[in-house]
């Protein structure tokens, strides 16, 4: 009997091993489309953002362009790099890379409950302080709040009437539709014609749905001449500049406060040696206004802008230009 179970037990483990073989190979082929599609979930903001050494993300994420033609960009990722070199101690700079569009309106929820960015830059108001970590130095100097026409060519004569606020309230402005400038402009009773894409504000400032387009003493020139071949008739207009105090700052959410404070010791540095001036003098975005006196129109008009933190002291020089430098 002592043989028999033996042989029997030789006998019956090929086929058991067979069979757990074959069970695993089973259990493989049913469950492996699942492991699959788990393995394709999309890691969550948390995943994705590991945080160095030092509690700043390894990998900050930032807005694509709005355009192939979005110059503004560079600058801004440019300045963005400068700072974090300039306050890096030693530290590792993290990684820059960008991942979709984000609408101004959407700043707010992309840096905080959908955790789409670690940074955004733009135009600042209250609700944007309240709500996320700004750090308050203006990235162009407050150059944005400096504004020049753009027009159609047969405006211009028009437009050479215009002396005051009055006068140019006979004009409706072309803005983009989540703009901190439409409640600036409205504040003062300009009337305002709203888009909801930037590249559709030059289509309709040439097909006559509004009559100006304000745009930042550094912006215009550089956008027309991108967009010569396709909108020949737009112009800049110089003789007027309508001007409001006016800043696009970097923002973080208020969990990246060791990042804010980073970017923020950086650009001080950077101000402090010089080197912001410099990087405005020589980016293609901001170069061609200086020197500033070339730019002196024939006419101010002033708006305030009341979205401005009422503690913002906008005739600090070291931060802001103010009218006297265009002299």
């Amino acid at each position: 009997m002592h043989y028999l179970w033996r042989y029997a037990r030789l006998s019956i483990l090929p086929i058991m091993q067979g069979l757990r073989f074959t069970g695993r190979l089973f259990v493989a082929i049913c469950f492996a489309p699942c492991f699959a599609f788990v393995a394709s979930w999309p890691l969550q903001a948390e995943e994705i953002t590991s945080l160095s050494a030092n509690g700043v993300p390894a990998v900050l994420r930032l807005p694509k362009p709005r355009s192939e033609f979005d110059i503004s960009h560079q600058y801004y990722v440019g300045l963005l790099r400068l700072a974090l070199q300039k306050a890096a101690n030693g530290r590792e700079i993290p990684k820059l890379t960008t991942t979709s569009f984000i609408e101004q309106r959407n700043a707010i929820s992309a840096l905080t409950t959908e955790k789409q960015l670690e940074v955004f830059w733009v135009g600042t108001d209250n609700t944007k302080e309240q709500a996320l970590r700004a750090i308050r130095i203006p990235l162009e100097r407050g150059m944005m709040g400096f504004r020049k026409f753009t027009l159609i060519r047969t405006l211009k004569n028009k437009f050479d009437e215009v002396h005051t606020l009055k006068d140019l309230q006979q004009y409706k402005a072309c803005l983009g539709r989540d703009w901190p400038d439409v409640k600036i402009l409205q504040n003062s009773g300009l009337p305002v014609v709203l888009f909801d894409h930037y590249e559709e504000l030059f289509k309709q400032v040439n097909a006559g749905a509004c009559d100006y387009f304000p745009r930042g003493l550094h912006e215009g020139k550089a956008e027309l001449s991108l967009r010569a071949a396709h909108y020949p008739n737009l112009v800049r207009y110089q003789d007027i500049m309508l001007h409001y105090p006016f800043a696009v700052y970097f923002f973080t959410s208020k969990e990246n406060e060791a990042l804010a404070k980073w970017i923020e010791d950086g650009l001080e540095q950077l101000i402090s040696t010089g080197e912001l001036n410099t990087y405005m003098e020589q980016h293609p975005l901001t170069r061609h206004v200086f020197p500033l006196l070339e730019y002196q129109p024939k006419v101010w008009i002033h708006l305030p802008n009341p979205l401005m933190d009422a503690t913002t002291d906008v005739s600090n020089r070291r931060y802001w230009l103010v009218p006297a430098d265009f002299e």
